[in-house]
């Protein structure tokens, strides 16, 4: 029973660690997909957390039951071999530019608090990544393992104490929520489809902790229902000071500096620590993908790959962003259709 346990923790650990990464944590993403609907993000967010409950409810299933290893023995059978290629290569992009656009945030933190030229701290960043690829799969498990609560809890903390204090003096603003505008639901799926791909990628390499049905089950509803209630938090706080945070990069750092130092310098750990563990992920999954097309060592992948996402990382991390997000979120929505169909099937057939 202990080791069950463990194993749904450390499952549903690793599910949201894909997900909470610099634009999660940072509140970028939260403004462009939710709080810019006003109260319609609300609803968004509820119906965000459903979704990826049962997205990794199908998927993890389908992993346990029919013992898949990694991405391609998910994808080409659910989707045939065209439609499948066609996904492996959008699949590889996206991974490759959630990679670049971690590093940049976290070069942009390191940058600002300390005053080094931003591509020194890229170059810190990167190597410490490489580091953690050499691990592989179970090093970056027990890096979600240990991280996770961590990242639950600054950020739960530090939304709460902002919604609880409602202190928008320091912006001059005044709460109360707004009508809701069109759209939400569109923009809810489109934060769950382009999030989807690389925690899919990830979930096909987790069958050696799926020892039961009932981990495979309970990992992805758990990792997703926590997803949607720690967004609630952090929609709300945020939501106090829109749309006056609409011009900065990192819309919650913005917010925690106006409550002293301290409190920024807290978050800013969290921030780095999501944006770290979302580019361990992403970059491993991009590795993954890499060497076994080519049919290189990982020893020979790992630094040209790293080498290669220095120059690409130095755009900048709210311009990649705000650009890439959203066109991997329309690609993505296909993805996302064939797995919510594959697991109305599946409930079909288990009622029969």
């Amino acid at each position: 029973m202990f080791e069950e346990v463990r194993n749904i923790f450390k499952v549903s650990s690793i599910y949201i660690a894909t997900i909470i990464g610099a634009g999660f944590a940072s509140g970028k993403e939260i403004i462009q997909f939710f709080t810019s609907y006003y109260s319609g993000g609300f609803y968004g967010i509820l119906l965000t957390g459903i979704l990826f409950a049962f997205i990794g409810y199908i998927v993890l299933n389908k992993v346990y039951s029919e013992r898949i290893q990694n991405y391609e023995e998910f994808l080409f059978p659910t989707v045939g071999w065209f439609l499948g290629w066609v996904m492996e290569v959008i699949v590889t992009l996206f991974m490759a530019s959630v990679f670049c656009i971690m590093v940049a945030g976290v070069g942009s933190i390191v940058t600002d608090k300390i005053d080094i030229p931003f591509y020194y701290a890229i170059f810190v960043v990167t190597f410490i990544c490489m580091i953690f690829f050499f691990t592989g799969i179970k090093g970056i498990v027990s890096l979600s393992t240990v991280t996770t609560p961590l990242l639950i809890a600054g950020i739960l903390g530090i939304g709460t104490y902002i919604v609880l204090s409602k202190d928008s003096s320091v912006f001059n603003v005044a709460g109360g929520f707004k009508d809701m505008t069109h759209n939400w639901v569109l923009s809810s799926i489109l934060y769950v489809s382009y999030n989807s791909i690389i925690s899919v990628v990830v979930m096909c390499s987790l069958l050696p902790y799926l020892k039961t049905k009932r981990t495979a089950s309970a990992g992805g509803i758990i990792g997703g229902l926590v997803l949607g209630g720690i967004a609630i938090v952090l929609n709300y706080a945020l939501y106090i000071f829109y749309p006056y945070i609409m011009s900065f990069e990192l819309p919650v750092i913005g917010i925690v500096d106006m409550y002293g130092e301290l409190m920024g310098s807290i978050y800013r750990i969290v921030l780095i620590l999501a944006m770290f563990i979302s580019a361990i992920t992403a970059g491993y999954g991009f590795i993954e993908r890499v060497s076994g097309k080519i049919k290189l060592s990982r020893r020979i992948v790992i630094p040209v790959i790293c080498c290669m996402t220095m120059p690409l990382s130095s755009i900048g991390f709210s311009t990649l962003a705000e650009k890439i997000y959203p066109v991997f979120g329309y690609v993505g929505m296909f993805m996302i259709f064939v797995i919510l169909l594959h697991g109305l099937k599946l409930i079909k057939k288990e009622n029969v």
